[in-house]
């Protein structure tokens, strides 16, 4: 058997006009037949009191027969006349030869009471009333009678219009409710068609609602802005990936450079190593923003997983200090860090991806002589973790901010290490705040809610090392 859920909507609406008709029919039917069979019981009924009043009055012997036999038809209306011991005293023609009640039954008619028996001669079964006379001394029952037979024919008639009628008005209301559904899904196979129409390359159509405020138009209303998500969804991975083609560009062509220098032929060892170490600088920035490219790719309305740990502040900044500090030289550039000895609950692994970005970011934005700063301040529910250089700093940090919080989007100019940042730091219940510091420099701050800081012991601080160092 098939399931109703397996059907077309308009396949089950049609079912259920189908079924509503069905029911309207049977619930109209039935009372209409119990009715009319009532009626015609008391029109027969009245008609043998009416008999049994012009037989009986005035003189119950001279009128046992109808005053005029040409009003009957045959064998349907008739009468009979029985003294109080059973004996035949009148009857009308084509009766049996015998009473039409028994002894006990006369006994028991002491009001006029009605019977329902085969008659012989009589068609179908016949309906009997039966009236009490005094005549003197004497007890007579005056016996009316006439056949159901026209009572049976009506009803069966009722019957066949019933059983012709009602199928055709369940096929009359299965037409109709098939029509009227289509009607009804007719705006929604507009949209479906629409819809189809829709590709990938074409996020700018939207849906014809209707005019009427009802479920289709809701309907409509909603894919349209799921449309708009869509859409938005779509331009954005553009422009991601539009960034981070320009982003893997630069580093790769730098290093193909290296290469191309290194592989041109002999060279003096001094110049062979600096293309060596090139290289291998361009190398491992290719790398890290393959990590940003991870990272961001797992990265689901702002936030990514992160598993949390207890961890010393300070060690994960003088590790991210020590592995950029080569080419901080290199750049003639100072890395300090200034951090209390505490320990907070956070993802390190990310923090540390964090710091790696934000660190690369102030090395090509910082001049010769300059600074870096890796700080830490805690509070009783957060940490900032912050990284200050003395470069030229942000144009606009407010705008970058707020457009970095409205899209998220890849910002010009900054790659994606404050992507990076700001999703690290929603993922960890905080929040990125980008500023620029007086006289010159920039300054980017990761805030971390509920961080749970504490002092670092020496336990905590060896326990740190071994999770850094796997």
């Amino acid at each position: 058997m098939i399931s109703l859920r397996r059907l077309p909507i308009r396949t089950r609406v049609t079912a259920a006009f189908t079924a509503a008709m069905t029911l309207l029919l049977v619930g109209i039917g039935l009372p209409v037949y119990w009715s009319m069979s009532g009626a015609l019981l008391d029109e027969l009924d009245s008609g043998l009191r009416f008999r049994a009043a012009a037989i009986a009055s005035p003189s119950p012997h001279a009128l046992v027969e109808t005053p005029n036999p040409l009003l009957e038809e045959r064998a349907e209306a008739f009468d009979q006349l029985l003294a109080g011991d059973g004996r035949i005293m009148r009857s009308s023609a084509g009766l049996p030869p015998g009473p039409l009640l028994s002894l006990r039954e006369l006994a028991a008619v002491h009001a006029p009471t009605f019977f329902v028996r085969h008659v012989a001669g009589v068609q179908d079964a016949a309906r009997l009333l039966a009236v009490p006379i005094k005549d003197g001394k004497a007890s007579e029952v005056l016996i009316v009678g006439a056949t159901m037979a026209d009572r049976a024919d009506e009803l069966a008639s009722l019957v066949l219009v019933f059983a012709v009628g009602g199928p055709v008005a369940v096929l009359l209301a299965s037409l109709t409710g098939w029509w009227v559904a289509g009607l009804g899904f007719r705006p929604v196979e507009r949209m479906r068609r629409q819809a189809a129409a829709i590709t990938a390359s074409g996020l700018d159509h939207r849906l014809d609602l209707p005019v009427a405020e009802d479920e289709v138009r809701r309907l409509g209303a909603t894919l349209n802005q799921m449309l708009d998500r869509l859409e938005a969804a779509a331009q954005h991975d553009r422009r991601f990936l539009e960034r981070a083609s320009h982003e893997l560009r630069t580093p790769l062509t730098a290093l193909k450079a290296e290469l191309d220098v290194a592989a041109s032929g002999p060279g003096d060892v001094a110049t062979l190593s600096a293309a060596i170490a090139s290289a291998t600088e361009e190398t491992n920035r290719v790398i890290r923003l393959a990590n940003d490219l991870l990272a961001l790719a797992r990265t689901h309305s702002g936030r990514m997983p992160i598993s949390r740990a207890t961890h010393s502040v300070r060690w994960l900044l003088e590790c991210a200090s020590a592995a950029s500090r080569a080419r901080a030289e290199a750049h003639q550039i100072t890395l300090d860090v200034d951090a209390p000895g505490i320990s907070a609950f956070l993802d390190a692994m990310r923090v540390r991806q964090v710091l790696d970005n934000l660190i690369d970011n102030a090395l090509r934005h910082t001049p010769p002589g300059g600074t870096i700063t890796l700080a830490a301040r805690a509070s009783q529910s957060s940490i900032d973790i912050t990284v200050r250089d003395t470069g030229s700093g942000f144009a606009a940090p407010d705008q970058l901010q707020r457009r970095l919080r409205r899209d998220g989007d890849i910002l010009s100019g900054h790659g994606l290490g404050l992507r990076i940042a700001d999703s690290v730091a929603a993922s960890h219940g905080g929040r990125l705040l980008l500023a620029n510091r007086e006289p010159h420099g920039a300054e980017v701050t990761v805030e971390i809610a509920s961080a749970a800081v504490q002092s670092a012991d020496g336990e905590e601080v060896a326990s740190i090392i071994q999770d850094l160092a796997r």
